[in-house]
């Protein structure tokens, strides 16, 4: 008999390690396997650096994953970040080095006889694999199926020519095909899905997937006791924070800031740690945008707190984790249904929504919430209250009850 327990794998710290988290909470985590991980060696190891690594150490690091249940792919850390001091694009060694995970899964689920739960990019090797027994296939889809996505941004790029450049220097769509087979076909082989959001079902859906094998289970967040300052009153300060790109929105929204009739004083601040090149163009040719590149957590936090409006009209976005956080600390969102925003509330918490790729909408929208969120405490307080229904406990009980229905 197959055991009730499953392994997961993947690299870095996705989703604060909510998921492996969940399953050990409930006693069903058979092996976490990642890249780097904060083991007992290495913690000893940090002791002897400076303070900052042992910051970044503890950082890969859940106390409630029991450590036992931890392993580590050290050699495919090792030819990662080779790969990317020789230059290689990252999404191309993402790519290539993905499978890895995968194959350990199939192997430690072979052996042990238990069950698989695996976010898409890391499904394909252990979904297709034979086993002496058989596994449950949990399928994590974390971002909108490719053809979706395809489609919308090829759509766009027509619109607005020079837009779609990659920061990886590998486009949109030239990864080769036997790699990008991997995430895009798993989904076929997985007994459950969930997703992170609405959008992203959808995305499954369209292209054949069966809703009563699909659930969403929304991601969560810490919402602090007290919001970490407060915006102005008599400006309208918006902000914009992830990767400066087409997928986002970014141009969409410089678009509609250079037309948009708004108060003199009004203010952009694109927190951006990577920019593409005509995007950029176009930000320093707005008035009144200030581009920052990358900023510690507090004082991101403390940038949502003092704005007036956090702003990312995403053309494609499994979720918006930055949506969450916007409104945790009290800042009213304006974006797009092609996000979580749909599955969070509604203009009463503070969550306001223009049709994706539309500069038309977003400049009446903008010029309507430079009205009427300067100063209003009471829609601040709601979008803190919207955000505590989402928490990373809720998020786990989620993932647990779809394991039991």
């Amino acid at each position: 008999m197959p055991s009730q327990g499953y392994v997961c794998a993947f690299r870095g710290r996705r989703d604060s390690y909510q998921v492996p988290l969940a399953l050990a909470e409930g006693g069903l985590l058979d092996q976490f396997i990642t890249d780097a991980y904060a083991m007992p060696w290495v913690r000893t190891l940090a002791k002897l650096g400076p303070p900052s690594v042992r910051a970044k150490i503890d950082f890969r690091l859940e106390p409630g994953i029991p450590i036992e249940r931890v392993r580590c792919l050290w050699g495919t850390t090792l030819v990662e970040h080779a790969r990317h001091r020789l230059g290689f694009a990252p999404m191309l060694t993402f790519n290539k080095l993905d499978r890895r995970f995968s194959l350990a899964a199939a192997k430690r689920a072979a052996q042990n006889r238990t069950h698989l739960f695996l976010y898409s990019p890391y499904a394909w090797e252990a979904f297709t694999a034979r086993y002496p027994h058989t596994p449950k296939k949990v399928l994590f889809q974390f971002h909108p199926h490719r053809e979706l996505e395809r489609r919308i941004l090829a759509e766009d790029s027509a619109r607005y020519p020079g837009v779609g450049e990659s920061f990886s220097g590998t486009q949109f769509g030239q990864v080769p095909e036997e790699l990008a087979q991997r995430d895009q076909d798993a989904w076929k082989h997985a007994d459950l899905i969930l997703c992170a959001s609405g959008f992203t079902k959808r995305s499954l859906l369209e292209i054949g997937a069966q809703e009563q094998f699909c659930h969403i289970v929304p991601y969560g967040i810490e919402v602090p006791e007290v919001a970490n300052g407060e915006p102005p009153t008599e400006s309208f300060d918006a902000v914009f924070v992830g990767s400066g790109g087409q997928r986002k929105g970014l141009h969409h929204l410089l678009l509609a800031w250079q037309r948009a009739n708004l108060p003199v004083s009004s203010r952009l601040t694109l927190v951006c740690r990577v920019m593409d090149r005509e995007i950029e163009r176009i930000a320093v040719a707005t008035p009144r945008v200030e581009i920052v590149r990358g900023i510690p957590l507090q004082r991101l936090n403390a940038f949502y707190a003092t704005s007036s409006l956090f702003v990312m009209p995403s053309l494609v976005e499994g979720f918006g984790q930055v949506y969450l956080e916007a409104l945790a600390q009290g800042c009213p969102v304006l974006g797009t249904a092609n996000t979580c925003l749909p599955d969070l509330g509604g203009e009463a918490d503070g969550i306001f929504l223009v049709k994706p790729g539309s500069t038309d909408e977003l400049v009446g929208k903008l010029e309507q919430l430079s009205r009427i969120v300067r100063g209003n405490r009471e829609l601040r307080h709601a979008a803190r209250a919207c955000a505590r229904k989402f928490t990373w406990p809720a998020f786990r009980d989620g993932i647990r009850g779809a394991l039991r229905n």
